[in-house]
């Protein structure tokens, strides 16, 4: 079995794909960016996350540069996820008037008895459970089988109610979109789907835009560096169609981007391979310990970003982000140790593959991967499940 499969993007989008692609690109823009990344600093506790430079282990890969956003130290929830909820729940608080969005005057304007609801692989929703505890109003989550017990437990340790169900992730969020509705809740949801209407849709766009603020304080982090590849998680495709669709704008040209998925959800690998733009899903249950890419049908807006934007996808087996685990918890002297959970260290795990291995000699030349590549990757997650964290180190 490989390890690793590649695509490559070959899609030639119609007329009408054009329109759809260009349409969705134009609302991740610098000016929009930089607006949402203010009201995310006014938000208590916001730091931006560190960005390792991994020059030795660069040096390794026979590569120019490598940096890691560590998104585990994002408001000390372990992921990147709240980004999204907390800008989604602010338009939704502000209404389509107020600018600019600011937490202490959006905070006098909560109801406690709102209610918002959600489905999860757990990072998701342990975002939406802290931004009700902050807004000091209620979070209903439901979950998917399989999932790790103290991802739910940590979304109850905030106050919200956290059920896990005998359904699939796709499932889980068509029953809570349904229990949003029967409640009168608003269903905060991170994709969009093909029977969702113009103004369900606005949600999940708005939680795409949020994730944008790890571009923006990586161009202040870093001002003069100019990324030739960036390696992006795809789940359902919001996380990596939102940073595929600023990086068109913060960068011309822009760099080389290579989508990974876990084998067993590779829905957007298959897209590609099928080759006509419309995606394909993955059904059935998903047993990848990277739970957060365990996602079998793509966002209606991330998939069009992504049909327009990735050079490749890459579906990967758990060893693949098992070995990116250890290489990034276990550093080479003088680089910083990352702590990267399942989902956040397979980027990782493909790139030191691809560059360290002979049977990928073609694949590296293809992704144009030489010694003055300069590489950016996202760690999305930390040990958010402790227990099979250490299973993947020490195994």
């Amino acid at each position: 079995m490989e390890e690793i499969k590649c695509v490559l993007n070959t899609i030639s989008s119609d007329d009408g794909m054009k329109v759809e692609e260009d349409d969705l690109i134009k609302e991740f823009s610098k000016t929009q960016a930089e607006n949402i990344h203010e009201y995310h600093k006014t938000i208590p506790g916001y730091v931006p996350t560190p960005l390792q430079d991994l020059s030795n282990l660069a040096d390794k890969l026979s590569i120019s540069k490598l940096w890691v956003k560590d998104e585990s130290k994002r408001f000390d929830l372990n992921a990147f996820k709240v980004l999204g909820s907390s800008f989604a729940f602010a338009k939704y608080l502000a209404g389509p008037e107020q600018e600019p969005l600011s937490f202490g005057e959006l905070v006098k304007k909560i109801d406690k008895e709102t209610l918002l609801v959600s489905a999860t692989d757990g990072n998701h929703g342990y975002g939406v459970a802290f931004i009700a505890k902050l807004f000091n109003c209620k979070a209903k989550i439901v979950m998917p089988q399989g999932s790790v017990l103290h991802r739910a437990q940590r979304i109850r340790d905030f106050g919200a109610e956290c059920d896990i169900l005998d359904v699939n992730y796709d499932a889980c969020v068509e029953v809570a979109k349904q229990e949003a509705k029967k409640s009168g809740g608003l269903f905060i949801q991170d994709t969009a789907l093909e029977s969702d209407t113009e103004e369900e849709r606005k949600t999940p766009l708005a939680i795409m835009q949020g994730y944008m603020t790890i571009l923006q304080e990586f161009v202040h982090q870093a001002p003069d560096a100019i990324p030739t590849h960036v390696f992006l998680q795809a789940g359902v495709g919001s996380f990596a169609g939102s940073l595929s669709a600023h990086l068109q704008h913060l960068f011309s040209p822009p760099p080389i981007i290579i989508g990974v998925e876990p084998s067993e959800a590779d829905c957007m690998y298959k897209s590609v391979v099928a080759g006509d733009g419309l995606a394909r899903t993955v059904d059935g249950e998903m047993s990848s310990i990277m739970a957060g890419l365990c996602c079998g049908v793509p966002s209606v807006q991330g998939w069009p970003i992504l049909r327009n934007t990735v050079r490749a996808f890459l579906s990967c087996e758990d060893s693949v982000t098992a070995r990116g685990m250890r290489i990034l918890y276990s550093p080479l002297a003088g680089d910083g140790k990352v702590v990267s959970g399942e989902s956040g260290a397979v980027t990782l795990g493909a790139l030191y593959s691809i560059c360290t291995s002979d049977k990928m000699t073609d694949l590296r030349e293809r992704l144009e991967l030489n010694q003055d590549s300069r590489v950016l990757l996202v760690n999305t997650e930390g040990d958010t499940d402790p227990d099979g964290f250490f299973d993947s180190i020490w195994a």
